[in-house]
């Protein structure tokens, strides 16, 4: 994809994700009665900026983030009666969670409409062969269109999830593949492949699908599914890098990808089509909604963990001296940031 529309389009893309954060910890605010001073998408320097009422709404240079301005957040004492500090305590979680809480939101309104519009799609259980990509270690091997796979390795393949689990356990070494091809049972050596794309084991087949129009009850609980399967492979995955040395860990070439990877992710996907392209946007926000309440000090996590001190202490913690916290966390962060791009670019 040509860089004068890829470019665009990851910053429309990022500039939405950060909206719909920033929404959360804005409606929640005004919500609560807060002085909201300032509702902006970016970082940097400031670009177009518009005062209403009370908040200035502006668009900044840097597009990697954004932020709302509460009055008193910064621990000013003189913010008045509207200031963040000024109220409850369960006021200033909520405000403080909203953001995470509507990136995990929105994947489920994306898969909704999908559902909704589209119509829903799974992978007919056992799975049967569709069709064999030529070249591949399925095609190698003698896979063919309406194989039923009955297990690998002796593990019995009874869904979808089970495959690649089972290739993944075996990675790049020979796997016994047992099929049913017309009423018998055919046992095939297949080794499987790595997927850069995935970062997960393949053979190299599409499996065969039912699709069906949902109504609105089950396509609302289809989106909910989804959205926590898709959470569970993030987890999943995450866990899978720090725990696998094989793998490289969480820096590794199989690592965690900042805006470069997003990038490449993004211009494979738009490649696909827009549905791939809504999918990726479904899980970057589930990303950055998952990130972003990580106990750590700077994020949203870190501040909500802050208010919990604050009510097992039964009195808060320094504003000044919690600021100085989220500062080396912010410092820290961008290092990071920093490492993982420069990991990127290596890839």
């Amino acid at each position: 994809m040509s860089p004068i529309i890829l470019v665009p389009l990851v910053i429309l893309i990022f500039s939405l994700l950060v909206i719909v954060h920033e929404s959360g910890h804005f409606l929640t605010a005004k919500l609560a009665g807060i002085k909201v001073e300032q509702f902006s998408v970016g970082f940097g320097p400031q670009l177009v900026g518009w005062q209403r009422g009370e908040t200035l709404y502006a668009v900044r240079a840097i597009p990697l983030g954004g932020f709302v301005k509460l009055a008193g957040m910064d621990g000013s004492m003189d913010a008045g009666p509207r200031s963040f500090n000024a109220h409850p305590l369960w006021q200033r979680f909520m405000v403080i969670v909203a953001g995470s809480a509507f990136n995990l939101a929105l994947p489920v309104l994306i898969f909704f409409g999908v559902y909704s519009t589209i119509g829903a799609a799974e992978v007919k259980t056992p799975i049967e062969v569709s069709a064999v990509d030529t070249g591949t270690p399925a095609y190698n091997a003698g896979l063919q269109p309406g194989d039923v796979i009955r297990a690998v390795n002796s593990h019995p393949i009874n869904k979808f999830e089970d495959l690649p689990t089972a290739l993944d356990a075996a990675k790049n070494t020979p796997v016994t593949v047992v099929v049913e091809r017309d009423s018998r049972l055919v046992t095939l050596t297949i080794t499987p492949r790595l997927d850069p794309n995935t970062g997960g084991y393949i053979l190299g087949f599409h499996p065969a699908a039912r699709t069906w129009k949902p109504g609105p009850i089950e396509a609302a609980g289809l989106a909910v599914r989804q959205t926590g399967d898709s959470i569970a492979g993030i987890a999943g995955g995450i866990y899978q890098l720090a725990t696998d040395k094989s793998l490289g860990g969480l820096l590794g070439p199989r690592g965690l990808e900042g805006p470069v990877g997003i990038v490449k992710t993004t211009a494979r996907a738009a490649q696909a089509g827009i549905l791939s392209v809504v999918g990726v946007v479904a899980l970057l926000s589930l990303s950055l909604g998952l990130a972003n309440i990580l106990p750590f000090p700077a994020l949203d996590g870190g501040r909500a963990a802050f208010l919990v001190l604050e009510l097992i202490r039964g009195r808060p913690v320094d504003p000044a001296r919690e600021q100085v916290v989220h500062y080396v966390g912010l410092a820290l962060l961008f290092a990071l940031i920093g490492l993982v791009t420069y990991n990127d670019v290596l890839r």
